[in-house]
């Protein structure tokens, strides 16, 4: 029966492959990236230059400061927008030459969005690898949350409190992203994993980005009051960033950890699609197109769309389940999910599909 399965199941990707390759869909587009950075730039310059005059007018204090938090709150956003540019550079998205993608990526992550590129190449590869599988993808390995009952009966003190409540609390959770990234990489940067010159590199970026906007801010509007802004601006930056991320697969089926499945059924039946339109393909990176992402991780931004219809196509025609939902449902979802597992006492609450979507067909 495996082996039917595997043999099957290759032919499935194969096949799918060489229709993207057909369409053109897995061609570079390097001037798009280029365009959005240069765009992403301008807004964040222009929202700097405001703050700046903002700072130096006689309005009235409170109104100066209310419009501040609003300027760091995009900062945030514009902060998570580089972000996204980085993990599609870490994907080899971006441009043709792959020493150009991880420079572009270094600078964007380190620099801009103030998180590691290394710790996120590293962690992210993982999680591409063995999506949503137990004991392999670091991204059910999170400190406040548990996606079983067993990780949560491991939990102790602050973190099992959480992971009691995870459902409730996910959304307040999600404007904490930016922090926990922020604390992981520099953990990360602490491994001899890599050569010191880089993790120095990486390191100095990390300690400009998150300075710099203080100082300034400090300038501006006065040293406690740009400890605060500092917070909204991360606070927002994490928001997206996890806002983003979250519906991708969490709250979808958990593979067994010795499990062995191939390579296209791992990837749709453990992702979910966010449906699209041109403000969520921006907003949130491209990501909304999650099972196209993870079939074809080198696939530009801008191709994902038509790869959807591709991919929405063969699986209806192959009867292989492909779960798409609006983004408040896909949130819906996951907080029933985690309530379940959170709120469960001794019988693990998820009932994985994956055994009967696995089956071979006829």
């Amino acid at each position: 029966m495996s082996a039917t399965l595997v043999a099957t199941a290759t032919s499935n990707y194969t096949e799918i492959l060489a229709r993207v390759k057909a369409a053109g869909l897995l061609t570079k587009t390097p001037s798009f990236y280029v365009i959005r950075i240069a765009v992403i730039s301008a807004l964040a310059v222009g929202l700097w230059i405001a703050g700046g005059f903002l700072g130096a007018s006689d309005a009235h204090q409170g109104v100066i400061i209310g419009v501040a938090f609003v300027i760091a709150a995009l900062l945030g956003v514009l902060g998570a927008q580089y972000g996204f540019i980085a993990h599609e550079a870490s994907h080899r998205q971006v441009f043709r030459n792959n020493k150009l993608n991880d420079w572009a990526g270094l600078i964007l992550a380190n620099l801009f969005a103030g998180l590691s590129y290394g710790f996120w190449m590293r962690k992210h590869n993982k999680h591409h690898q063995k999506p949503n599988q137990i004991g392999q993808d670091p991204d059910i390995a999170i400190r406040v949350l548990s996606f079983t009952v067993e990780s949560r009966d491991e939990k102790r003190g602050v973190e099992r409190w959480f992971s009691n409540r995870q459902g409730y609390l996910f959304p307040v959770l999600l404007f904490f992203t930016g922090f926990d990234l922020l604390l992981d990489s520099l953990q990360a940067l602490r491994r001899r994993d890599r050569p010191a010159g880089i993790r120095a590199l990486e390191f100095s970026l990390m300690v400009v980005r998150q300075v710099a906007p203080y100082v300034i801010m400090g300038l501006m509007f006065g040293w406690l009051w740009a400890i605060a802004l500092w917070f909204v601006m991360m606070l927002a930056f994490g928001f997206f960033m996890g806002a983003a991320f979250a519906p991708n697969h969490k709250g979808m089926p958990l593979v067994p950890r010795e499990a062995k499945l191939d390579f296209f059924e791992r990837q749709v039946l453990t992702s979910r699609n966010i449906r699209g339109s041109w403000l969520k393909d921006n907003l949130m990176g491209g990501l909304n197109y999650q099972v196209e992402h993870h079939l074809f991780p080198s696939m530009p931004r801008p191709h994902l769309r038509s790869a959807h219809d591709i991919v929405l196509a063969y699986c209806a025609d192959k009867n292989i389940t492909l779960v798409e939902m609006n983004l408040i449902s896909s949130y819906k979802a996951i907080i029933t999910y985690l309530n379940k597992v959170g709120l469960s006492n001794n019988v693990d609450p998820f009932v994985c599909p994956m055994v009967a979507d696995l089956r071979p067909r006829s």
